[in-house]
């Protein structure tokens, strides 16, 4: 089973549109759309995901393809470049001049149905970690938490469990921020498996259920009231009428009859990057139809709504509240620009 996923290149470069340098350009085009996706067959037989990123010159082709972080399975790396470096494209031009253009990372992703074991050494070194948590000896058990996150060839379990692991220890560290953002990757590598129906999940429904409940407490504390509602409709898809279930929906109702009222209700963050030196990213749920956004600490490179499969790009710095157009539903804002940039997103009545 596989995914591929890029941050949309055209989605970058609309955002150009509004300045008159960009005004005449026009976006690479995939001269073979049946080749725009990455293919693997069951000759590879081990967990993979990577990042990576790659230029299209003045000619159409591409150039500098390289990965930028993975689990470390050679094999599929080396298929992953054969296959970029193959596709040719119809260049970019501006001012009907070919130019060469940088693609957005690509995230791609290759899990195979199958038992799910940990390795021998991995596990080892996963329950030394896990006794000294215990012990509350947590600086130790994130110096082997690191190990793990670095473990080369480690399979989709492995990762589910460092995951864990990592969540845990920013939970005992009163940093809620990353404690989510290590579960959401729990929640990304399940989900998976659960929509294409896998035989062989990372954990039974039950403690799952424990985990979105858990997220729906971090994203109810930070303020994603449209996040947390998504992640309860799972949660009811997953277990409906369980205790698990009806605690966090009365802590949800809670918490939107308690900021109703709110005219402004505020969510802080920070742009992450995929990989080492990488752009960073932000993604979050709007509950409101007018937003904006203030104290931004660092770069904003492009702003945008995205709802369902519609987006729109928006100007900013923005002298006024955005608003989401009418019929526009589930939406959220997708910001992108210089990793560690941190900001405050208004949620406005």
């Amino acid at each position: 089973m596989m995914r591929n996923r890029a941050l949309p290149l055209i989605a970058v470069l609309m955002l150009g549109l509004a300045a008159p340098a960009w005004s005449t350009f026009v976006p690479p085009r995939n001269l073979d759309p049946a080749n725009a996706s990455i293919q693997m067959n069951k000759n590879f037989q081990q967990d993979a995901w990577l990042v990576y990123t790659y230029d299209i010159d003045h000619t159409g082709t591409v150039i500098n393809a390289k990965i930028q972080s993975s689990n470390g399975v050679p094999a599929v790396e080396q298929a992953v470049l054969a296959q970029v470096n193959a596709m040719r494209f119809e260049p970019a031009s501006r001012n009907g001049k070919p130019v060469k253009v940088s693609a957005d990372p690509v995230i791609y992703t290759w899990i195979l149905d199958k038992p799910r074991i940990m390795s021998a050494a991995f596990a080892e070194k996963y329950r030394a970690a896990w006794n000294l948590y215990s012990e509350e000896n947590y600086d130790a058990a994130f110096d082997i938490a690191v190990e793990l996150k670095n473990y080369p060839g480690r399979n989709a379990l492995e990762e589910v469990k460092f995951q864990i692991l990592a969540a845990s220890l920013f939970s005992r560290w009163k940093d809620e921020a990353a404690e989510l953002q290590h579960l959401s990757r729990v929640r990304e590598f399940q989900n998976l498996a659960i929509s294409n129906n896998f035989k062989n999940t990372y954990m039974p429904t039950d403690q799952y259920l424990q985990v979105l409940n858990r997220v729906v407490t971090l994203q109810l504390n930070a303020g994603m009231l449209a996040d947390a509602g998504r992640t309860l409709d799972q949660m009811q898809s997953l277990g409906r009428g369980t205790d698990t279930v009806n605690d966090a929906a009365q802590r949800y109702s809670k918490s939107i009859a308690s900021l109703q009222n709110v005219a402004d209700i505020t969510v802080r963050g920070e742009l992450l990057p995929l990989f080492r030196d990488g752009p960073g990213s932000l993604k979050i749920g709007l509950s409101r139809q007018r937003f904006s956004i203030s104290d931004v600490r660092g770069r904003i490179g492009g702003v945008f709504l995205v709802c369902g499969s519609a987006e729109m790009p928006l100007r900013h710095p923005a002298q006024e509240p955005w608003s989401i157009p009418a019929g526009w539903n589930n939406c959220e804002i997708d910001i992108t620009g210089r990793a560690g940039t941190s900001l405050v997103l208004h949620q406005l009545n």
